[in-house]
C-alpha cells in the first residue's frame, strides 16, 4: 500500500529543491552577466548556493554517507 503523507512529503520537497536550483542557477547567471562591480560576486554566491543543493540532494540520496 502507498504511504500517502509520506509521497507528498517527498513530492513537495521535490518541487522546493528543483524550483530552488532552477531559480539560484537563473539568477546566478542573470547577475554575473552585468558588469556592475556588486553583481558579480553576488551571482558567483548564487552559483555556489547552487552547487551546495545539489551537493545535499546527492548526499540525501547516497545512504553510504549517512548510515
Amino acid at each position: 500500500m502507498i504511504d500517502w503523507p509520506a509521497f507528498f512529503v517527498v513530492l513537495v520537497a521535490t518541487l522546493v529543491g528543483a524550483s530552488l536550483v532552477v531559480t539560484l542557477y537563473s539568477l546566478g547567471l542573470r547577475l554575473v552577466d552585468h558588469a556592475a562591480g556588486w553583481q558579480r560576486p553576488v551571482g558567483i554566491a548564487c552559483f555556489v548556493a547552487c552547487a551546495l543543493v545539489v551537493l545535499y540532494g546527492v548526499y540525501l540520496v547516497i545512504p553510504y554517507f549517512h548510515q
